[in-house]
Formats: structure tokens, C-alpha cells, sequence
């Protein structure tokens, strides 16, 4: 066999291997990962866990691999990878202060996968921009608005989020009522539509509701409020629920909503 196709050989062995290596990597992570996670207590998130670090862990895994396979490959053809990568160490300190915003980049996506800030799923809100997370990458953050754009994130510039999907949700709902209006008439109104809502969705509301008599008093109403404890990321249909079914109600029993209102007078009388 002549040299040339020795080498041929070897490198297609090399991409061979690198190419198996990276498929089955993620079936043995998707496997310690099931076996870690899969506890009654962490049961719920497993899917989300999954989602988050399978393509982050994947995407480390690939990276090492395509690194270690061209060192090879560049050996098989006779180039010395020693001296290219002492080279490249020298130049990595010299390009090491320009690339201080990457590495912030990438030690800011471990810790937030690491601390369980977010995940895959979530619905979060990220300085003025909040929807849902479809990607956690090493560098990057991707959120997919509730217009449907897709908003990418340097993982360095996430310093605060508000994440939806932890614990619980509030859903508060403020209405307001005219100063003519009968306060505990309105308050019992309302305490009705929220028992018969919790009544009808016992596995989406958490604790007892709360109907809040006078929080504010406005040039045109009262407000009155309605705190309910809910499941997470479900407090936007919880508030759009008790809306409808409040203002049904309160038209049934003829309480006014106040609305901005012009007053006429005309004067009639002519002058002779």
C-alpha cells in the first residue's frame, strides 16, 4: 500500500471515529443525566434539565473533538502541531485582553446553567426583553419573544432576569369601579367570579385568593384588586380569565366601569 493512501486511510479513520464519537456522546450523557436527575423530587424538571445541558454539554463535547481530530489529521500530513500550537499559545496571550468579552461570554452561560437560572422553556424576562428560552449556548442565549422574534443574547450581558417558571405566579388583577358604585356590593361581586373560577380550576390555582378592597382611588374610580397565587407561567391566562368573567358580572348586576366622559352644556336661551 503506498503512502498517500495510508494516509488517506487514517484520516477518514480519524473522521470516522471523531464523527461516532460525537453521535453517541450525546447517548451517554442523555443516560447520566437520566440516571442523576430522575429522582421523585426532580422528576418535574426533567425535561427541561435535559433540554438545557444535553446541548450545552454536546456542544463542548463536539468542540474538544474537531480540535483533537485536526491535531491529529495535521500530523498525518506532516505538519508539526506542536509547534503550531506553541504558536498559538503565544498569539493567545497576545489576543487573550481582546478576547476577555468571549471568555465573560462563556463563564456566564456555565453559571447560569450551573445555578439553575434558567433552562430550556422557561419563560423569562431579560432586561426589556421577555419570552421564552429555546437555546442556552456557551456563548449566547436565544429568547423567542411573544411576537415570535427571535432575540440572540451575549450570555455576558444577562445580569438580571425574571424567570416565571420557579415556585409559583401571580396573577393580579386590578379593576376599577365607579365612586357611585356600592364598595362591598362590588367586592362581594367579586368574590363570587373568584370562587367559582377556583372552583372550576382546582389544579391551576395555589392557596386561597385574595380580594383586596380599596387599593387606589383614581380621578374617575376606585380600584379594587384580585391577588391569586398560581401554577408557574400561568398568571397571563389566569388574569385574562378573571377579566372576562368579572366584567360579565359586573354587568349582570349593573356596576359601572368608569370610562373618560365629556359633559355638554348648551345654552338655548337666545338673546333679543
Amino acid at each position: 500500500m503506498s503512502p498517500f493512501l495510508e494516509r488517506v486511510l487514517h484520516i477518514g479513520a480519524i473522521i470516522g471515529f471523531s464523527w461516532i464519537l460525537v453521535y453517541t456522546s450525546r447517548f451517554v450523557f442523555r443516560q447520566l443525566f437520566l440516571r442523576r436527575l430522575k429522582t421523585p423530587e426532580k422528576q418535574v424538571d426533567l425535561p427541561r434539565k435535559l433540554n438545557t445541558l444535553l446541548p450545552l454539554f454536546q456542544s463542548v463535547v463536539t468542540y474538544l473533538v474537531v480540535f483533537f481530530a485536526l491535531v491529529l489529521i495535521l500530523r498525518e500530513i506532516g505538519i508539526d502541531a506542536t509547534a503550531i500550537l506553541a504558536g498559538a499559545g503565544v498569539v493567545g496571550i497576545a489576543v487573550g485582553f481582546g478576547a476577555q468579552t468571549l471568555i465573560r461570554d462563556i463563564l456566564t452561560g456555565l453559571f447560569l446553567v450551573f445555578e439553575d437560572s434558567l433552562s430550556v422553556g422557561d419563560t423569562v424576562q431579560v432586561g426589556d426583553i421577555t419570552g421564552t428560552v429555546e437555546e442556552i449556548g456557551l456563548r449566547i442565549t436565544r429568547i423567542r419573544t411573544l411576537s415570535g422574534a427571535l432575540v440572540t443574547i451575549p450570555n455576558g450581558e444577562i445580569s438580571r432576569i425574571v424567570n416565571y417558571n420557579r415556585g409559583f405566579s401571580r396573577a393580579v388583577v386590578e379593576v376599577s369601579v365607579a365612586y357611585e358604585v356600592d364598595i362591598d356590593r362590588a367586592v362581594e361581586v367579586l368574590q363570587r367570579v373568584v370562587a367559582a373560577y377556583q372552583e372550576s380550576h382546582p389544579n391551576l390555582l395555589l392557596g386561597e385568593p385574595s380580594v383586596q378592597r380599596i387599593v387606589r382611588l383614581e380621578g374617575s374610580g376606585v380600584v379594587l384588586r384580585v391577588v391569586v397565587q398560581v401554577l408557574p407561567q400561568k398568571h397571563w391566562e389566569v388574569e385574562r380569565d378573571l377579566l372576562y368573567h368579572i366584567k360579565k358580572a359586573f354587568d349582570a348586576e349593573h356596576i359601572e366601569i368608569p370610562y373618560p366622559k365629556y359633559v355638554v352644556f348648551l345654552d338655548t336661551t337666545r338673546k333679543t
